[in-house]
């Protein structure tokens, strides 16, 4: 793809039937339009490997930035779903034995929750077609837009975690 398309605006794409007035909401639209699109398309990607988004997140954390393991409060502060849902989330992946629960250094009351080698292998065939569809919405954007892009959009958390009122 060469990363050029009809210009289009979210009132175009929403098929709204009056302008939108105010710019920044309508970057809000677009941003909220595009997460959307994202999470769905996710979805359907991780569709084949039986894993819901919140797993693949887990495991993905597990995988590639906590390969020692765990605690639940430190997956909870990197998840990309709700932080409430945690325990759950891994409860059932214990269940399914993707994950699994030990203990830090003897202490019971710290558990350290692990990527066991069946959820490697779930995780195997979630990442190829993951990986791909990623590839596929990246090249329609230049990588030095891409990185802009993810920059400007950090910049959105950084101003909306300051509790904008």
């Amino acid at each position: 793809m060469n990363g050029k398309t009809d210009a289009v605006t979210v009132r175009d794409w929403l098929k709204l039937p009056n302008p939108i007035q105010e710019p920044g909401h309508e970057l809000i639209m677009t941003v909220m339009l595009v997460s959307r699109m994202l999470s769905n398309a996710g979805r359907l990607l991780l569709r084949k490997s039986g894993l819901t988004e919140a797993q693949f997140n887990i495991l993905m954390l597990l995988k590639y930035q906590f390969t020692d393991g765990a605690t639940q409060v430190g997956l909870s502060r990197c998840v990309l779903v709700n932080r409430a849902n945690v325990t759950g989330l891994i409860d059932r992946l214990e269940r399914d034995k993707l994950v699994q629960r030990g203990s830090q250094n003897g202490d019971r009351r710290i558990k350290i929750v692990t990527i066991t080698p069946k959820g490697l292998k779930y995780l195997l065939v979630a990442e190829a077609s993951y990986f791909e569809g990623i590839r596929k919405v990246a090249e329609w954007i230049p990588a030095t837009d891409q990185k802009k892009t993810g920059q400007t959009l950090l910049h959105l958390c950084k101003l909306l975690s300051g509790n904008i009122s």
